[in-house]
């Protein structure tokens, strides 16, 4: 579950449909109630102990159009880091995911003591860059 007062607008989250977790996107935010909108495309109105988070995972990262780096100089010698454009997310050991280091510009620094969820990661780029973290849209070839 997510508290109400931690839920945004474009929030990505976990909401069940049919006896089935789908991933969903927080399209509005009314009286206590939450908007969400499925890939099927379809919007459904849920109460707040109905949303759960997304465990932020390298392949949620890399739908949100982050690239790893394995370089020492930029993750650490036992560290791995995500980057899109000037933000950062550097795990100093690569096997504890509970602390990463999240960075933008290599000035603004936030170190996180916990396991990132999908929209505390959009919320944390959010205020960093001041720019929506979207998921990048899919193309087919």
């Amino acid at each position: 579950m997510i508290p109400y007062k931690d839920l945004q607008i474009g929030d990505w989250v976990y909401v069940e449909v049919e006896n089935n977790r789908l991933e969903g996107q927080v399209e509005e935010l009314a009286e206590g109630q939450v908007c969400v909108r499925t890939f099927e495309d379809n919007l459904y109105w849920y109460a707040p102990e109905e949303i759960d988070p997304i465990p932020l995972t390298e392949a949620q990262l890399f739908s949100f159009g982050f690239e790893k780096q394995e370089n020492p100089e930029l993750a650490g010698p036992r560290g791995i880091a995500y980057v899109k454009g000037p933000f950062v997310i550097r795990y100093p050991d690569r096997q504890n995911r509970a602390h990463c280091l999240l960075s933008c510009h290599g000035e603004h620094t936030r170190e996180i003591e916990h396991e990132l969820t999908v929209h505390e990661l959009q919320h944390h780029y959010h205020g960093m860059t001041k720019i929506l973290l979207e998921k990048e849209e899919k193309t087919t070839s």
